[in-house]
């Protein structure tokens, strides 16, 4: 069972409490969300990269189109 005296953190903490006698672990949600969403679209980029790389070129031309049409706005 954990100790009230770790150390809750700000957004992100690794700390062993010699209380507790083991480590604590907190994050924020959304890191974990935005970590997890990073991860998956490298897992797509790799395994198209393997599977197909021929389709590599268009993928790349789509999210890059949907990026500078994002980005434009904001620079003008």
């Amino acid at each position: 069972m954990a100790c009230n005296s770790c150390d809750p953190g700000e957004s992100f903490s690794a700390s062993y409490c010699d209380d507790c006698e083991r480590w604590t672990f907190r994050l924020r949600k959304h890191h974990v969300l935005i970590a997890a969403g990073v991860l998956v679209a490298a897992a797509v980029v790799v395994g198209v990269v393997i599977v197909q790389p021929e389709l590599l070129a268009p993928i790349v031309a789509v999210a890059g189109g949907g990026l500078a049409k994002r980005a434009i706005p904001f620079l003008t």
